[in-house]
């Protein structure tokens, strides 16, 4: 089933369904039965769901490299074009800083090693690397090619951005207070001193800016000129990829140069421009971890959450006191998807956990399937829901009532 398939089923189509219902003795006997059958009317509800996804366009058109040595990434345009000089993370550990993530007695477990099939065989385009520090503090990295938004009146998703994920464990017996930077030295194109534009101060050019609280945008463009009419070639800097992963708590628009310590003043670019995305330090736990993603690319990437689309089917029998089931049918799903049936007053769980992890399709399916229970109790009429963890709510709006005899 594809995503397409999916999306097109959110309009709501009425369904019919009529049951004689037939109380039949021991031997199924053919007596005709004094009360008349009961009609089912199901309606889709309207889908709620985080964005409509269309179909992916499957052509590479980003050019991407890992950095050995440096947890980071180097990212060029559809055509080879320059997108940054410079791209890496830096540490805040405890209150001391360390640049690019370069530090003394780190432990490489493993660099730039290409990113393994999903278990239901999806291949996936990308790498990971995974260093220790001091023996307890490990961090990920995973760069994964991804699609983006569909442009203006395109009817497929390129694949046009990577998402950089890191994942910082503390795998000790101590607290530690770790805290993530992105440093990138800007330009597009032909522009080392490249300007900036963001959704959340409309109709400016940015330069030597804080981006944060309500002015932190769910991404920011890289303009290859400081012309919103004409800009030239956008890139973008996603920042908002969903609720399962931190966002940052700043972006310093500023000029190139200013990175040798942790905290960035806001300059004037001056021809020369540069940003900082920061997740300010924090106390990690024992056996805790941190998540930090963003997008970097031509288009806008979209969340993780995105995926994992869910479409819900019901059947069986609506008579009071007998038994219909629930069937969600998942698509693409993504790690630790769970969905939630949601039963009105009037509708009772009779198999099956209401919050149900999704399972990994079978060998070379895409779908998994997610099933329930359950029973009307009395005539009336009901909203049965599948909510999904991703962000998408699926519902049908059931009616039962007693048919003419």
């Amino acid at each position: 089933m594809s995503a397409a398939t999916c999306q097109s089923r959110v309009a709501s189509v009425g369904i019919v369904l009529t049951a004689a219902i037939a109380l039949a003795g021991a031997g199924f006997a053919q007596e005709k039965t004094s009360s008349p059958p009961v009609q089912v009317t199901i309606k889709d509800e309207q889908v709620v769901i985080v964005e409509a996804v269309l179909p992916i366009d499957p052509v590479r058109r980003i050019v991407y490299q890992a950095q050995p040595g440096s947890l980071g990434v180097a990212v060029r345009g559809p055509n080879n074009e320059t997108l940054h000089l410079s791209h890496f993370p830096s540490l805040s550990i405890n209150g001391q800083f360390y640049q690019q993530a370069q530090v003394a007695g780190a432990k490489i477990d493993y660099d730039s090693r290409p990113l393994p099939k999903t278990k239901a065989g999806k291949v996936r385009e990308g790498f990971t690397s995974s260093y220790i520090f001091r023996d307890d503090l490990r961090i990920t990295l995973t760069v994964t090619l991804i699609p983006t938004k569909p442009q203006a009146k395109e009817t497929k998703r390129r694949m046009d951005a990577v998402l950089v994920h890191y994942l910082i464990e503390n795998q000790g017996k101590k607290p530690q207070t770790v805290g993530l930077r992105i440093y990138m030295d800007t330009y597009v194109i032909d522009n080392d001193g490249c300007l900036f534009a963001a959704p959340t101060i409309p109709g400016k050019i940015l330069d030597g800016v804080v981006l944060k609280e309500k002015e932190l945008p769910p991404y920011v463009q890289l303009l290859q000129r400081p012309d919103l009419k004409n800009p030239g070639f956008v890139a973008h800097l996603t920042l908002d990829l969903g609720s399962k992963l931190e966002k940052p708590s700043k972006v310093v628009l500023t000029r190139h140069g200013t990175g040798g310590a942790w905290d960035m003043p806001a300059m004037v670019a001056g021809g020369d421009s540069a940003l900082g995305v920061y997740w300010e330090p924090k106390e990690i736990k024992p056996g805790g971890k941190r998540e930090f993603a963003y997008g970097y690319g031509q288009g806008i990437a979209t969340s993780p959450e995105s995926e994992g689309l869910v479409e819900m089917a019901l059947g069986g029998s609506f008579e009071p006191g007998k038994q219909f089931t629930v069937t969600a049918y998942v698509t693409d799903p993504v790690a630790g998807q769970t969905l939630t049936l949601e039963l009105p007053a009037g509708m009772t769980l009779a198999e099956g956990k209401a919050v149900q992890s999704v399972p990994e399709p079978r060998e070379q399916a895409t779908t998994s399937v997610v099933m329930w229970r359950a029973s009307v109790q009395k005539l009336g009429d009901y909203a049965v829901r599948v909510r999904s963890s991703t962000g998408v709510t699926q519902g049908k709006l059931v009616s039962v009532t007693q048919g003419k005899g």
